[in-house]
């Protein structure tokens, strides 16, 4: 009996370990794919609260010269940045490719146009490069104009 006790013991932590792992809350144990799905959230939650000096911290020093945050999102969007309400932002899935130097996280959003009672849900991809031991946002691709019109082919 204290044979089976001890396996389903083990199982128990063995599985809480991995949850804890996979999940990135063990600290100094996140994999590349856990810290760009991390900083896509805060990034969303910089660009909701209205903090587009430090959503611009997200890209390299380069970058972060060229980066007028509220008017690509006025571009990305086609509503002025003071009239958008971000209600929700949903990672669907974060990937690093083999290089381990290129990331993506696609997200699902709920944005409501303030005034105008427009809802929609638009998935957006941003796109990561690694540079030394740090993730930076790549400007370009990631908050661009979609070709059509915006992410809701508008």
């Amino acid at each position: 009996m204290k044979k089976v006790l001890t396996i389903i013991l083990l199982i128990a932590v063995a599985t809480a370990v991995g949850y804890l792992f996979l999940s990135g809350k063990v600290p100094g144990l996140q994999s590349d794919r856990q810290i760009i799905i991390q900083q896509t959230r805060r990034f969303f939650e910089c660009v909701k609260f209205k903090e587009y000096a430090e959503a611009g911290n997200f890209h390299n020093a380069t970058d972060r010269k060229d980066a007028n945050i509220p008017k690509m999102i006025e571009s990305l969007f086609k509503v002025p940045p003071e009239q958008l309400d971000i209600q929700e932002y949903n990672v669907v899935f974060g990937e690093v490719d083999t290089s381990g130097l290129l990331g993506r996280v696609k997200t699902r959003c709920v944005v409501r146009t303030l005034n105008v009672n427009d809802v929609r849900k638009p998935e957006i991809i941003l796109y990561w490069k690694k540079e030394g031991e740090n993730w930076y946002l790549k400007l370009r691709s990631s908050l661009e104009r979609f070709p059509g019109g915006g992410p809701t082919g508008r």
